[in-house]
């Protein structure tokens, strides 16, 4: 088989590879593969309630292995980014995938995912890896969206609909003299609709942490939503971010941010994002801030996604996870929503609590201040409680006794007893 054009042998025995690949818009938002080496589940489960015309329907995103194969992993996450690699090539060439698809040679997909080309024990990984995503089950009730069809897909399917590996029978008979791989038919459709975004192939491998690279697909896909907002920024409640990711929730914030500030800071290094900021909001679960950075905004540009807007707000909107116990004895993870976004809901009352202190002749700069780093329901207390105070300058009076958790005047905590 010829090698493509675009694709050069190096003398130094390395491929050049595209810097951009193209990844499946559904395939960004939604957990497939473990980023946990120790991650032992066969299945993820993310619900979530949505309000679509004038009905509330539960939509379901459902991940389930094979026992005999496992649950796809870190590795087999690198084998399919050099699949993409190979489909955008395609994409490129051609302008449309048609199955099968010719992957070339082991040894040169290995090249691609950069590991030792002569080591057998990498070949049959591949092999398995291969296997491991063919045999892994998508179930979508009203999640998956197809953009030729225009509508959210109630099936079950796979990434992957076939591999015969070099040397074995094609559904022709016919001996095969390549290693092919036969995509699955909503996967397929939606890549030669062109749902896809671009990824910069380069930048996501030259991030050491897994948590950023999976983070640079979930934010670069939201950020993208901001070109038509108001807002400059994202936020995320920390449980419904590890579900997305997936990872398994910490109880205590300072294991949360053990856990995802390596990743965050890299991202922030790395000027994906310009800052990120942690809120516990007075609340059991967090809220994770995050601003694009000049990197996140040049891709931003570059991007062509039609109508994005129209469906990743239902995806990411507010959730709650609930963990259950399956027959079996394993633990899963179901997410249940609200209508209403946790961050479009805290921001409107950010945005009313800095109202009412500047009536109160807080500088707006200040409030916004007093609001990222304290407790909420200690400022809506302050707001009522100065109203008690025989304070001569309430403003500097009400900032210092938020700030330095003053006591409460007695007699407004003798009104608000009775």
């Amino acid at each position: 088989m010829k090698k493509p054009k675009d694709i050069i042998i190096k003398k130094n025995n390395k491929i050049d590879l595209p810097k951009i690949i193209n990844s499946e818009v559904n395939l960004l938002v939604f957990p497939f593969f473990a980023l946990e080496r120790k991650n032992k589940k066969l299945e993820t489960i993310y619900k979530d309630i949505v309000k679509r015309g004038d009905q509330k329907i539960e939509i379901v995103w459902n991940v389930s292995a094979n026992t005999k194969y496992g649950y796809p992993g870190l590795f087999d996450r690198e084998v399919h980014k050099a699949i993409e690699q190979i489909i955008t090539e395609l994409l490129k060439k051609e302008g449309k995938i048609k199955n099968p698809i010719p992957l070339g040679s082991l040894y040169n997909i290995c090249r691609r995912m950069g590991i030792n080309e002569s080591a057998g024990k990498n070949y049959r990984m591949i092999k398995k890896a291969l296997e491991r995503i063919r045999t892994t089950a998508i179930k979508s009730v009203g999640t998956f969206y197809s953009k030729e069809g225009k509508q959210w897909v109630d099936d079950n399917f796979s990434l992957y609909d076939r591999i015969v590996f070099k040397g074995k029978e094609l559904p022709n008979n016919e001996i095969a003299d390549n290693n092919y791989l036969f995509l699955g038919s909503w996967y397929l459709q939606n890549l030669n609709s062109f749902y896809i975004k671009p990824i910069d192939y380069d930048y996501l491998q030259s991030l050491k942490s897994k948590i950023a690279s999976r983070l640079y697909e979930i934010l670069g896909v939201k950020f993208y939503g901001l070109r038509d907002k108001r807002q400059n920024f994202i936020c995320y409640r920390y449980s419904k971010l590890c579900q997305l990711l997936p990872v398994t929730p910490h109880e205590y914030i300072s294991l949360a941010k053990q856990q995802l500030d390596p990743g965050n800071n890299e991202l922030k290094e790395t000027d994906f994002i310009s800052k990120y900021e942690w809120s516990e909001n007075g609340k059991e679960d967090w809220l994770i801030y995050y601003w694009p950075g000049e990197r996140a905004k040049e891709e931003m540009k570059r991007a062509e996604i039609k109508s994005i807007n129209n469906w990743t707000e239902k995806y990411l909107s507010e959730a709650k996870p609930v963990c259950v116990r399956t027959h079996t004895g394993r633990e899963e993870v179901k997410i249940f929503s609200k209508d209403l976004s946790a961050c479009e809901h805290t921001q409107a009352e950010q945005a009313d609590l800095v109202g009412k202190l500047v009536k109160l002749n807080v500088s707006k700069v200040t409030a916004e201040n007093l609001i990222k780093n304290n407790d909420q329901e200690l400022i809506k207390k302050w707001i009522e409680a100065i109203n008690y105070s025989n304070a001569d300058d309430k403003a500097a009076y009400l900032v210092k006794a938020i700030r330095e958790n003053w006591q409460f005047p007695e007699e407004y905590l003798r009104e608000i007893k009775e």
